[in-house]
């Protein structure tokens, strides 16, 4: 049996080597998903795709302190790299999704937008591209799985991770007060990646205290929707102004949807983010504690 491609830190896993076995699971099911060796559609498969990137880049976050300022910029460029070579032919299909799921809309206002958006894929988003995308960034992740081995991974402790998780964290913090002052698509985006990345965080260190980490996931996933469809919003809006083929009703529509989601966002906000940084860092360091007595337990 191969090696698991679970994206979670185990119990009694050295941690050098599940974050090593993390890295290639995710380049590895990237690379399946871009050859049409899984279920997927194609579009479902760059979706796919394009959420390995994120959290391939939430994991080199996380060890941050441990990889080194070098390695660490060199790797996130890298996925970075990927998941751009695929973007374009994400965005036509994400606004279509969104399109689909606003709520307000009169019947048949959506019709020209939809028919403009599906017109613009087409010229732009075709299979041949779809495919062409796919081999480019498949070639960027064989080369970076074959740099792994080379991470410089050593401490099997709390203190290889908590450097990452008090940045992640502390930015996330700093912008969600951000983007209370002014909630700007800008600010909301910025804010937005930082809560993926700590929902990221919470799903790799689940095995730490399960309960908990489980419960304060869950709500750093919420928010991290509700932000992330208040995005897709501000990006389709873009888009038709700058196309055309929307009437007043449509921007209202759209307006509405993104006052409810940002209200959400900003209550959920203040209860991922109560606690100070060094203090949210501290309760991890004691729950990754606990959890390292009671594996040693007879």
């Amino acid at each position: 049996m191969g090696e698991s491609r679970a994206y979670r830190l185990k119990e009694s896993e050295p941690l050098p080597e599940a974050i090593a076995r993390v890295a290639r699971g995710r380049i590895d099911h990237a690379i399946d998903e871009l050859r049409g060796e899984t279920d997927s559609t194609p579009v479902e498969a760059v979706h796919e795709a394009r959420k390995d990137m994120k959290k391939l880049r939430a994991l080199l976050r996380l060890a941050r302190g441990e990889l080194g300022g070098r390695v660490y910029a060199r790797e996130n460029a890298c996925f970075r790299d990927a998941a751009r070579e695929l973007a374009g032919q994400r965005d036509a299909d994400v606004m279509l999704e969104t399109l689909g799921s606003l709520p307000y809309l009169p019947a048949g206002e959506a019709w020209e937008v939809r028919k403009r958006i599906q017109a613009d894929r087409a010229r732009n988003g075709d299979e041949g591209g779809r495919q062409a995308a796919a081999r480019s960034a498949v070639a960027i992740l064989k080369e970076a799985r074959g740099r792994v081995g080379d991470w410089p991974l050593e401490r099997d402790s709390f203190d290889a991770l908590a450097k990452g998780l008090e940045r992640i964290y502390g930015r996330g913090r700093r912008e969600f007060e951000a983007a209370i002052d002014e909630p700007t698509v800008e600010s909301l985006h910025g804010w937005r990646k930082r809560v993926k990345y700590l929902w990221y965080h919470h799903t790799l260190l689940r095995s730490v205290w399960p309960p908990v980490m489980e419960v304060a996931g869950d709500e750093a996933h919420v928010l991290s929707d509700r932000l992330g469809d208040d995005h897709d919003l501000a990006v389709l809006t873009a888009w038709v102004e700058e196309h055309g083929g929307a009437g007043p009703e449509f921007l209202d529509a759209v307006g509405r949807r993104r006052s409810e989601l940002q209200a959400e966002a900003f209550a959920l906000g203040g209860r991922v983010y109560a606690e100070k940084p060094k203090a949210f860092v501290k309760r991890m360091d004691g729950l990754w504690a606990a959890r390292e007595d009671k594996v040693r337990a007879p």
